[in-house]
């Protein structure tokens, strides 16, 4: 059974300005996106801190006092972790 959830995710882009060394190459842009996740395959549900730097590229109106919560999920030999809004208990009752 999936379950819907929004993933709190980046992309590297490329930096508008750079000095040329490869550390300055890349930034992280964050956003947030809607992901179906099939409730059998998550192992593990923890609360989880916003990183920092994602918190200038979020949608202004995203209620951060929600929490936000980190899943395992293992597909086949592969595990994933995600991070998704809302603190544990509200994952939780989304997969009950």
């Amino acid at each position: 059974m999936f379950i819907p959830f929004y993933e709190v995710f980046y992309i590297n882009t490329t930096a508008a300005n750079t000095d040329g060394t490869v550390c300055n190459t890349f930034e992280k842009k964050w956003d947030i996106r809607e992901v179906w996740i099939n409730k059998d395959h998550i192992t593990s549900l923890v609360g989880s801190d916003l990183p920092e730097a994602a918190d200038k590229d979020l949608p202004k109106d995203l209620i951060k006092d929600a929490g936000f919560s980190r899943l395992q999920v293992q597909n086949g030999t592969q595990s994933n972790s995600v991070l998704v809004v809302g603190g544990p208990k509200v994952a939780l009752k989304k997969l009950k």
